[in-house]
């Protein structure tokens, strides 16, 4: 696969990319935790859900399009996917009474954000982290959305229990991301670090963008 950076160039997400990915990781899984458990469901409530979650996943898309060191066409596709993630919780905001298009649109949103995250997982192989994971949770996440656009769900609640555990999932698979990348790692993200020295090396790397150490 094609590679996009020079052995000490800096990883491929940065510090931003890295802190809005975990926080917006973060988040989904709050709101998909906040979707199964929610009482007396309603469709303008699941929506009002739908469309925090989907705003959380285009923060996301766009900041790894717009910020990290992939290559152009991974992050076009991401970029698009950021778009299209974007206009759909504008629509899941819009649905009115229809759980059947509630479900089409969230459906839609993820189906592209999977094939967008897929493509970019074995386009760029070499400098994203743990890419046969990642290119997996792309296949995951265009399953999960083809099923919830495709499934004849005849309740909201079934609609929200099943939206709900997919969003948790993939918040807790961004966090991941996140705390795994290579720049989280060496700052002792992974717990090899005892504190004293993780906050040794975060200051040793806060002024420059997060490079790799020569050898």
């Amino acid at each position: 696969m094609p590679s996009y950076e020079e052995p000490d160039d800096p990883p491929v997400f940065g510090r931003g990319v890295r802190q809005t990915m975990a926080s917006m990781g973060v988040c989904s899984a709050v709101i998909g935790i906040a979707t199964v458990a929610w009482p007396d469901k309603s469709l303008g409530a699941v929506g009002n859900l739908f469309m925090f979650s989907l705003l959380c996943n285009a923060v996301t898309l766009a900041a790894v399009a717009f910020g990290s060191r992939l290559g152009r066409f991974p992050r076009a596709l991401l970029g698009l996917a950021a778009v299209v993630s974007l206009v759909t919780a504008t629509l899941c905001f819009r649905a009115g009474n229809w759980t059947l298009l509630l479900a089409m649109w969230l459906g839609l949103a993820w189906s592209v954000r999977g094939i967008a995250h897929a493509v970019a997982g074995v386009w760029d192989d070499d400098e994203v982290t743990g890419s046969g994971r990642q290119e997996l949770f792309g296949l995951v996440t265009l399953t999960a959305g083809l099923v919830i656009a495709i499934a004849p769900f005849d309740s909201i609640e079934a609609l929200a229990a099943a939206a709900g555990c997919c969003m948790t999932v993939f918040g807790v698979l961004e966090v991941w991301t996140a705390v795994r990348s290579p720049l989280a790692v060496s700052s002792g993200f992974d717990g090899s670090l005892s504190p004293d020295d993780h906050l040794t090396s975060v200051i040793a790397n806060a002024g420059g963008s997060g490079g790799r150490t020569r050898e």
